[in-house]
């Protein structure tokens, strides 16, 4: 799908002097082509040059108030009186309700192969002649916001043949001890693979979800985009060492206790939780709240009197009998 890009502008009707029609000459699309405030005919006419002769498979078009929209395509050596061929024809971009309150008038159709007529399919075209129309609202402005043409998919991606391996076998001897590897050669030779079961059932569900696409070059483009991306994803190769499935056992997590040979799930889950717990040693607070000294004597207690502990000896004040 190659951007076809439009050279000039042949002709218009009409145009607003802040929004003319070299507009949709802009690759950014932020500022639209506008009908003149005073033009009353609600109709707008472009006649556009595209750079060189193409054919079209794909048109994006950025509404900014148009009810109808219909697209015609010609060619530059055709004389003036002989007319265009229709591409789209016309389609209703706004509803009489939304034309009338003024709403959604922004939007964005999106045009493929499927939706032109079988007379403009498949030729080469350098003239584009746009045809905008707003009868339900007599005051607004109306107009374009971009348009977007693209090559058909099947011009974009030729099929080539795919590449011999014979070149690589010439350069290097077939008893390397590099070619005998199968993890280097699954990286860096991967096999050329066939359509794969999975992409044939992606294809028949999205001509499923449109009707009208007798074949996989006809679909939209957000299908081509999936299914191009389900190619892509098919043919990467895959990384890894030794096994196959490239999937790399995760290092065993460390518990702070010494090594044990021999695999994690062997080591017993009782000496684990025995590795993790503190001992009552460690947890035991002392009679003041706060942890033993190593190495410091014991503090004496005083036997109970009338049911209640006395005071330690060790936290009488100096001079206290």
């Amino acid at each position: 799908m190659a951007p076809v890009k439009i050279s000039h502008v042949v002709s218009f009707s009409s145009q607003d002097p802040k929004y003319p029609v070299e507009n949709l000459l802009l690759e950014d699309g932020h500022r639209p082509w506008l009908s003149c405030p005073r033009d009353r005919s609600r109709q707008l006419r472009a006649e556009l040059q595209l750079e060189r002769a193409s054919a079209i498979g794909y048109v994006d078009v950025g509404n900014c108030g148009c009810a109808f929209l219909q697209i015609e395509v010609g060619r530059s050596s055709w004389p003036r009186d002989q007319p265009f061929l229709t591409l789209v024809p016309s389609v209703a971009l706004m509803t009489p309700a939304d034309s009338k309150l003024g709403q959604n008038r922004c939007g964005v159709r999106m045009f493929k192969e499927a939706d032109f007529l079988a007379l403009a399919v498949g030729q080469k075209w350098d003239r584009l002649r746009l045809t905008c129309s707003q009868p339900f609202n007599k005051q607004g402005q109306f107009g374009l916001s971009f348009i977007r043409l693209r090559t058909p998919q099947d011009a974009e991606h030729p099929q080539h043949p795919p590449p011999s391996r014979q070149g690589l076998e010439d350069v290097e001897p077939a008893d390397s001890p590099w070619r005998s590897s199968p993890a280097f050669c699954r990286t860096f030779f991967p096999e050329p693979r066939s359509s794969s079961r999975e992409e044939e059932q992606l294809k028949s569900r999205l001509q499923q979800l449109e009707p009208g696409a007798s074949s996989p070059a006809r679909l939209s483009r957000p299908a081509q985009m999936v299914l191009s991306a389900a190619r892509s994803r098919a043919s990467r190769p895959r990384t890894g060492t030794g096994d196959p499935r490239g999937d790399t056992e995760l290092p065993a997590e460390d518990t702070g206790g010494p090594a044990v040979p021999g695999p994690a799930q062997d080591v017993p889950a009782a000496l684990t939780r025995a590795r993790r717990q503190p001992s009552r040693r460690q947890r035991a607070p002392s009679p003041a709240g706060r942890p033993l000294q190593p190495g410091s004597p014991p503090r004496a207690r005083l036997p109970l009197r009338g049911g209640r502990p006395r005071r330690s000896l060790a936290f009488l004040p100096a001079g206290v009998p």
